[in-house]
């Protein structure tokens, strides 16, 4: 398969970062606020100083983005996308949801996806034209086709519940049949097995949804901003089982506010 070596180096170093992450878990790295006032450790960025000389390694003429360290160009089209700890405030708990996130992204388009979540041993993984696993069976999204059928979950409701998009996903959650409180990558990992039908976050970087909208789109879902745009660098996420996609969309491109009269 086109992207077979990048999945290959990628589920590796997922797996050395998840073996850190958990050596680690229970000695309690101390935490660093950053600007946004989420938490930072030395496990994070030994983590992604890890991923990246690896990645760097096999493909020097990709560029890389991280969460914690400076960004670097590359020579071509392609860029990695790493989130090394998605979840410092779960791992710091002791909640298993934390993960390893490691997206290939070429042209704009994510290409390769591997979502590691070491403390429940789950490593969910997808390359362009090659379908979606999770621990070596294929997955596969739900054929939930109304939102009043639909089981989802929802992040950034709360930062932006004074914004007009807050106050639509607010509305847009009413519609479905129930909603679950699930993190992150997590979720992600629900919507492209089938447990979830839809998952939406007002606030993900790149390093938080590429892996995710790769393994999505291979389980046969759909991705995009909240405006429809099949892009993981607006700043927001629509991830579905694809049917209740463009419902889903409309919800954020209504004139009217939920509760106005105009």
């Amino acid at each position: 398969m086109p992207y077979d070596k990048e999945l290959a180096i990628a589920l590796k170093a997922a797996e050395e970062a998840g073996a850190l992450q958990q050596a680690r878990e229970h000695k309690l790295p101390a935490a660093e606020l950053k600007e946004d006032s989420s938490p930072v450790t030395e496990v994070d960025r030994a983590c992604e100083a890890m991923i990246r000389e690896r990645l760097s390694s096999a493909f020097p003429d990709d560029g890389f983005c991280g969460e914690e360290l400076p960004a670097r160009a590359g020579k071509n089209s392609r860029r990695w996308i790493v989130d090394p700890l998605d979840g410092t405030r779960p791992y710091l708990r002791g909640i298993p949801t934390y993960s390893v996130l490691i997206a290939l992204e070429e042209a704009g388009d994510p290409v390769v996806g591997v979502i590691r979540l070491p403390a429940l041993n789950i490593t969910c993984w997808a390359a362009r034209g090659s379908g979606a696993f999770c621990n070596g069976k294929a997955v596969h999204v739900s054929a939930v086709s109304s939102l009043d059928a639909a089981i989802g979950t929802a992040f950034g409701f709360v930062e932006k519940a004074e914004r007009p998009e807050g106050k639509r996903l607010f509305a847009l959650m009413r519609s479905w049949n129930y909603t679950y409180g699930f993190m992150d990558a997590y979720s992600y990992v629900c919507v492209a097995s089938g447990k979830l039908d839809i998952a939406v976050n007002l606030l993900d970087k790149p390093w938080d949804c590429a892996s995710a909208a790769c393994i999505v789109r291979e389980a046969g879902g759909a991705f995009s901003d909240i405006a429809g745009n099949p892009t993981v660098n607006n700043g927001s996420i629509i991830l579905s089982n694809g049917i209740l996609h463009d419902a889903a969309v409309r919800h954020f491109s209504q004139r009217r506010l939920p509760g106005k009269n105009s």
